[in-house]
């Protein structure tokens, strides 16, 4: 299993990114960073993951993960 990160979580860029990882089985999401929307379910702000992930947005970086995506 890969674990990833993405930091610039709110845009257009990490919506489609979290859509495709949520849904790829041999990898799972660690953190959504995102300053502005720390606290916030991830369906706030990407409208197309209402029932699929509970997620929310982190102000944390975790640097125990196996790849870091940046979508600045």
């Amino acid at each position: 299993m890969i674990t990833a990160g993405i930091i610039g979580g709110a845009g257009y860029t990490a919506g489609e990114l979290i859509r495709l990882l949520l849904h790829h089985k041999e990898t799972s999401i660690d953190f959504v960073y995102s300053t502005s929307n720390a606290g916030n379910k991830l369906y706030k702000i990407h409208q197309d993951l209402i029932g699929t992930s509970e997620m929310e947005f982190s102000s944390d970086i975790n640097p125990e993960i196996d790849v870091l995506f940046l979508c600045l």
